[in-house]
């Protein structure tokens, strides 16, 4: 859109940022009961991502105001280099919301920005993949695991593949554990395509893919060309 940013330009050099973005992920960011932040993924046309934070002081107006799969614009924000070790987006910064913050519902843009963006799975299983940014895959959910208990709280495991057969394994830990534990027996009996959004990849010598707190989401059979790609194959 004319007289906006992308977000690819934005950092801390310059003020007077506008842009104009798709919202990908809302998530909350507990610090202590009922005290929250709001965590946003931001796209631009272009699907150049950046993550933005509302802290807990404008967090409460802000919760009902982002609804992912919608268009805003956004003007008067800071823009802060990223300090996370695991960063949400391949962005070097990521955005500040302030009391002058100004966000307008905007109409859509065609096409449309996609929900994912997917990583392949030899690009994880080679070590290819930042181990620093989180990452999206999508595999046929071949094995769930029960949930169960370790030192670190809650853990549910279970294998995706591709359409390549090649399996990749995944870890859900405390609340995320807990949720696809009932999400995945809620789905029944068949055969089901998952993506998996924003989980960290680690370092083990036999790399995997593990759940980062509210940001991670797993969505099954979505509207995307690989399920039926995938499914063809695997099932």
């Amino acid at each position: 859109m004319e007289g906006f940013h992308m977000v690819s330009e934005l950092c801390s050099l310059i003020t007077g940022w506008r842009i104009y973005v798709f919202v990908v992920r809302v998530f909350k960011k507990v610090i202590s009961p009922n005290v929250f932040e709001l965590g946003l993924i931001l796209a631009d046309y272009a699907n150049n991502r950046i993550e933005a934070t509302v802290d807990r002081r404008l967090a409460p107006f802000y919760e009902d105001r982002f609804v992912e799969n919608e268009w805003k614009t956004i003007t008067s924000f800071l823009v802060r280099k990223s300090t996370d070790s695991v960063r949400a987006t391949k962005h070097e910064y990521g955005i500040l919301f302030m009391y002058r913050t100004v966000v307008v519902q905007a109409p859509p843009r065609s096409p449309p920005v996609p929900d994912f963006d997917f990583d392949p799975f030899d690009y994880i299983l080679e070590k290819s993949a930042y181990k620093n940014v989180l990452v999206d895959v999508v595999g046929a959910l071949v094995d769930v695991g029960a949930l169960t208990t370790d030192y670190y709280g809650l853990k549910l495991s279970f294998e995706i593949k591709d359409r390549y057969n090649k399996v990749l394994e995944c870890e859900a830990r405390n609340q995320q554990a807990e949720y696809l534990d009932g999400y995945f027996q809620s789905l029944g009996k068949g055969n089901f395509v998952v993506a998996l959004s924003f989980w960290r990849l680690t370092e083990l010598s036999n790399p995997k893919l593990e759940s980062h707190g509210a940001i991670s989401k797993v969505v099954a059979n979505p509207d995307r060309p690989e399920v039926a790609d995938i499914s063809m194959v695997v099932f």
